[in-house]
């Protein structure tokens, strides 16, 4: 087979050099004109496979010289011309030369996946190392030997089985749709094919018992593996797969000149550029914070035996490292993703009386992750603290989000993500707006110091941003200046912090509760 396309890949080469020299003969249409049968990647491709059952020929044939085939005896039933896997894997080792037992099973999966052997009792996709009965397929059922499976022959063989004892020899429900099918389909040569069965048939019959019985097992193994009709890589021939790649049509080149189109419009040559400077300074700015960038105290748990980095960096620690706070101020999303970082933020927006945004998305970020029972009354819950008209918390949203959300909420099902546009736009007012004063304010600085004195194991980050310098208390008597914002911001903070999106009433009847803002 490769001979043959090789050949006719050179001589197709051949012609056109000599007309693009000499010119076509007398009477003989150019070559040029003319399209090559066989394509690059038709002949690799055959090639490949052609080298791959070549070798898988070659190792079956060692296998059956080194493999000694007997009678085994399966439940009183004798069983001529097997071999159990465990002989049948060591004869592959030694004939394929593996390295282990591992490989060697490995390689007698691929002869059973490709027909060169196939089990006796129970079809099987691998091949075991034990006592399970195999039999070597014969060199004529070999798929080097048998490259396509005909219709006619298959209706031969269903016929045989056919003419045989019915207890025995009878067809599957697969195998008689098969037969009706091919009835109908082959019905000018029925009469043929009926007959070449009995002849089939009389000629098997000579044969010995045990002879017999092996044959007819390798017959049925063949047609189970190569059935006309389903799909075999060893059957389809390259330029159909060609074909049904490259078939176009009108659709096809409407998208095609559309992205065309697109890709003028939006010169993505040029975003890439852009797009990786982008990344190449956002790893250079992360990569101060990377355990295996760069040195961390204590060591990376992931080389080292030392866990110490992990329990640093837990969520219940009273002082945070100073790595990790100074990560906040890379971007709002490595401030939300912290939980330490999301309750700092929480004080910090208290303080500018919009504290309602951050639970807002803390409540959904509930909602997305929530059991599918609980996603009516949380999301009822949400709606009715935050967005309703009159809400305790209500949020700052433009009447088309909120229109938007709600339209969401009645006419889908599913709850889960029916807040995405109001999310997006309370998170966008957080990063754009709160985030960076976020950053300048003394409360973030105050947790920064706190995470650079970690020698004061006592004091905790709260205490840092609520007792930032000893406060005085002033006499009643005096009056009182006014205060700018920058100084409300740690002035009256709530006493306990909690990321967790607490119901407004509750927090109101702890307040009532005679709990009072830390002086």
């Amino acid at each position: 087979l490769v001979s043959n396309l090789f050949a006719a890949y050179i001589l197709q080469l051949f012609g056109l050099f000599f007309d693009r020299h000499f010119g076509a003969l007398p009477g003989e249409e150019s070559r040029s004109r003319k399209v090559c049968p066989f394509t690059q990647l038709e002949i690799i491709l055959a090639m490949s496979m052609a080298s791959t059952l070549s070798k898988l020929d070659g190792l079956s044939t060692k296998v059956r010289l080194r493999t000694q085939l007997r009678t085994h005896k399966f439940f009183r039933v004798a069983v001529p011309g097997a071999v159990t896997g465990a002989n049948l894997v060591a004869a592959v080792g030694e004939s394929g030369q593996a390295e282990d037992e591992v490989e060697a099973a490995h390689l007698a999966t691929l002869l059973l996946q490709f027909g060169y052997l196939f089990p006796v009792i129970e079809d099987a996709f691998t091949v075991r190392d034990d006592g399970t009965l195999y039999r070597l397929q014969r060199p004529y059922f070999w798929p080097s030997h048998a490259t396509q499976a005909d219709n006619v022959e298959y209706a031969i063989y269903l016929n045989k089985r056919l003419l045989r004892n019915e207890q025995k020899h009878g067809l599957e429900e697969d195998e008689a749709q098969q037969y009706n099918k091919l009835a109908e389909l082959l019905a000018h040569i029925w009469e043929f094919i009926t007959v070449q069965a009995e002849l089939q048939l009389k000629q098997q019959k000579e044969k010995k018992k045990a002879d017999k019985v092996v044959y007819d097992s390798e017959e049925r193994a063949f047609w189970r593996r190569r059935r006309p009709g389903n799909a075999n890589h060893l059957e389809e021939h390259i330029q159909k797969i060609e074909r049904r790649l490259r078939k176009e049509n009108a659709l096809g080149y409407k998208a095609k000149i559309e992205r065309i189109k697109l890709s003028l419009k939006t010169k993505p040559w040029l975003k890439a550029i852009k797009a990786s400077d982008t990344m190449v300074q956002w790893v250079e700015k992360l990569e101060d914070y990377d355990a295996f960038l760069s040195p961390t105290n204590p060591p990376n748990p992931w080389i080292s035996d030392d866990c110490s980095l992990w329990l640093l960096n837990t969520d219940t620690v009273e002082v945070p490292t100073e790595r990790r706070v100074k990560r906040w101020g890379l971007s709002v999303h490595e401030l939300v993703k912290d939980c330490i970082g999301r309750q700092v933020l929480e004080t910090f927006l208290e303080s500018e009386f919009s504290s309602e945004n951050i639970r807002f998305w803390i409540a959904i970020q509930d909602l997305k992750y929530a059991k599918n029972e609980e996603i009516e009354s949380k999301a009822e819950r949400i709606y009715e603290e935050f967005l309703a008209r009159g809400a305790p918390c209500q949020v700052n949203v433009d009447s088309r989000t909120l229109e938007k959300t709600i339209e969401c909420l009645e006419s889908s099902k599913n709850h889960r993500h029916a807040f995405f546009f109001a999310e997006e736009h309370v998170f966008t007012l957080m990063s754009k707006d709160s985030y960076p004063r976020f950053v300048r304010s003394n409360i973030y600085k105050g947790v920064l110091s706190a995470a650079q004195q970690q020698g004061s194991r006592r004091l905790g980050w709260r205490n840092f941003v609520f007792n930032m310098g000893a406060t005085k208390k002033m006499p009643l008597g005096n009056k009182q200046t006014k205060m700018s914002r920058e100084d409300t911001a740690h002035a009256s903070l709530p006493k306990q912090l909690s990321s967790d999106s607490l119901p407004v009433k509750q927090m109101h009847s702890n307040n009532k509760s005679g709990e009072q803002p830390m002086e």
